[in-house]
């Protein structure tokens, strides 16, 4: 039986806009981005230029102080550009989607029959390794470094976040490919955490389950509470969402993107699960769901605590499951509302 760890410092917030148990499919997006600010402490070299072609699954660029670690395009296209900030800084490789989609053959293999390191090589060459971060510091993680253990949390408790039991009915082979996978990565454990209130069926792995207000999900906090790290030591985490990804990639030798998104907040008309691609446009999965305000709206990849604020007419982040929409509030005029103690408002 798992073990329940329960844990009573935290705060639900509770936001309007929570979604219903609902899946519909988004329209093709037109355009997809990769943002390397998505990764952090990347520096990257682009290795496209506009007009090439790619595959889903085609290397887009790849991290200069580490170039076994690879970033691919989530959709086959043409690269229409590469933007550039101050200082020619990256700002985001745009790919025009193809109508018919094809994807880089990376062929399927026995997961049973690999090692550590061929596990590893097949994860770098599909560019599904900067979705596994380190602790500490959560960057991307040293594939030259055996990790003490590996944690993954299969509960965000953030608010409005989806439900990963919900999302990954269907996925369970993926799941379970992608936990056996991880495994084969270090000489340590695989420990799983979950929601009492909505777990996955697993094996080959620990399960530790969490009761609890947020941040009860967070999996800095579960490593703290089943295995903290030492001086030294290097661990491994992930999120369930990236853990479907190389999944599926063992079990269909090709990368695949795919998405199911949960559009969240109170600005939202009808609060739903989408399935779609990351790195999409934001317009294709929200399509006419946003309401109608004569006020300023804030869009935002991800939750509304850790989440991006995006442009209306910008795109999924990579490590995103969420979008979320609410009222920007720059239209109140409080008398020194920051100030006042604000019983009123929650």
């Amino acid at each position: 039986m798992a073990n329940v760890i329960k844990l009573k410092k935290g705060l639900d917030i509770p936001l309007e806009g929570k979604p219903v148990k609902e899946i519909v499919d988004a329209p093709r997006s037109e355009y997809y981005a990769l943002i390397p600010d998505d990764f952090h402490g990347v520096i990257p070299k682009v290795i496209v230029k506009a007009g090439d072609h790619v595959d889903a699954g085609t290397p887009l660029m790849y991290d200069k102080n580490r170039p076994e670690v690879k970033f691919v395009s989530p959709v086959s296209g043409e690269v229409v550009a590469v933007n550039r900030g101050e200082r020619r800084k990256v700002l985001d490789i745009t790919v025009k989607s193809d109508n018919e989609q094809t994807y880089v053959d990376f062929g399927k293999v026995d997961l049973t029959k690999l090692s550590g390191e061929q596990v590893k090589e097949f994860v770098l060459n599909a560019g599904l390794f900067p979705f596994i971060k380190q602790r500490p510091y959560d960057i991307i993680a040293n594939p030259e470094v055996s990790p003490r253990d590996i944690f993954v949390s299969a509960w965000d408790s953030a608010p409005l976040a989806p439900n990963f039991a919900f999302v990954s009915k269907g996925e369970e082979k993926n799941f379970q490919a992608g936990l056996d996978a991880l495994k084969k990565m270090t000489t340590g454990k695989v420990y799983v955490g979950m929601s009492v209130q909505n777990t996955v069926d697993i094996s080959g792995v620990e399960t530790v389950l969490f009761e609890g207000p947020h941040p009860a999900g967070n999996v800095g906090v579960q490593i703290q509470h089943i295995a903290p790290i030492n001086k030294g030591e290097v661990v491994w985490t992930l999120s369930a969402f990236d853990v479907l990804l190389i999944g599926r990639f063992f079990n269909t030798g090709k990368v695949d993107f795919s998405r199911i998104v949960a559009v969240t907040g109170s600005e939202i008309v009808k609060p739903i699960y989408v399935r779609t691609v990351a790195g999409a446009r934001l317009d294709s999965i929200l399509g006419n769901n946003v309401k109608k305000s004569n006020y300023n709206q804030r869009f935002i990849s991800g939750n509304v605590l850790t989440g991006v604020k995006v442009d209306p007419m910008g795109y999924l982040r990579m490590p995103h499951s969420q979008l979320t929409v609410i009222p920007e509030g720059d239209d109140c005029n409080e008398f020194f509302g920051w100030a006042t103690p604000g019983l009123d408002k929650y």
